[in-house]
């Protein structure tokens, strides 16, 4: 008898429904090589003098190109999963904020979408070369915003603008000259194939995984320019330019 009750604790034990988290992993990422440090060119471009608020006045400076990987960005539908640290950092008692993905059929295709947090890190890679101060964290299940596509319009009141089939059909165009390498710079609610920039949330009315985390890891990008957490140093050779459209 106390033999059969081993038995039936046994399979009861691997019959409870174990949380999808618990077994989720992966590899962290690597600095040394995650990243292709063998296509990182320096050219250099000259000598700049650039003013700067006194007793300085002026500073002489070198003028480098090159693409610095500072910025680690990833999507996820389990809330709280680093893909970064390749586990799972916490739990959520919240569903909602775990993602989704429901794909297009004749009985519900007015409901495909999908729904994936994102992850930003931003640290000196290459510090020594390159000296700025736009670094950090940013995890948007810490961002109500990021969870609701009304409230998201508190810092984005331009989207409203945009909310029409004209101005997405408008996409079409940004599409095609991605596709041939010529992105257009004045569209900025477009993100090439991958849709519409706005609402500024993890929820994107495509049922592709692919271009729907795309259009996620887009939007997140966007959003950082927006709260001013990075900015761009290629508009200015003094400085760095913040450009939150």
């Amino acid at each position: 008898m106390r033999l059969d009750k081993s038995i039936f604790l046994f399979f009861l034990l691997f019959s409870i429904p174990i949380p999808a988290w618990a077994a989720k992993s992966g590899d962290a990422f690597n600095i040394a090589s995650d990243v292709h440090w063998e296509e990182i060119e320096l050219r250099f471009e000259g000598i700049c003098i650039c003013p700067r608020p006194p007793p300085i006045y002026y500073e002489e400076g070198e003028i480098w190109e090159y693409w610095e990987p500072f910025l680690v960005e990833g999507t996820v539908s389990m809330a709280n999963y680093s893909a970064y640290l390749g586990k799972q950092t916490g739990s959520s008692l919240i569903d909602e904020l775990g993602g989704k993905n429901k794909s297009s059929d004749s009985v519900d295709i007015a409901n495909e979408s999908t729904f994936a947090q994102g992850h930003a890190y931003l640290f000196p890679m290459m510090y020594g070369f390159c000296k700025h101060k736009d670094y950090g964290m940013w995890w948007s299940e810490y961002d109500s915003m990021w969870q609701n596509d009304e409230l998201s319009a508190v810092i984005t009141p331009e989207a409203a603008l945009y909310a029409n089939k004209t101005m997405q059909m408008a996409c079409m165009a940004d599409a095609t000259a991605v596709n041939l390498g010529y992105p257009l710079d004045f569209m900025p609610w477009c993100i090439g194939s991958s849709g519409s920039a706005y609402p500024m949330t993890g929820h994107v009315d495509n049922d592709n995984i692919v271009q729907a985390n795309n259009a996620v890891a887009s939007r997140l990008l966007y959003k950082l320019n927006r709260l001013f957490m990075i900015c761009d140093p290629a508009d200015n050779l003094c400085g760095c330019d913040y450009t939150p459209v």
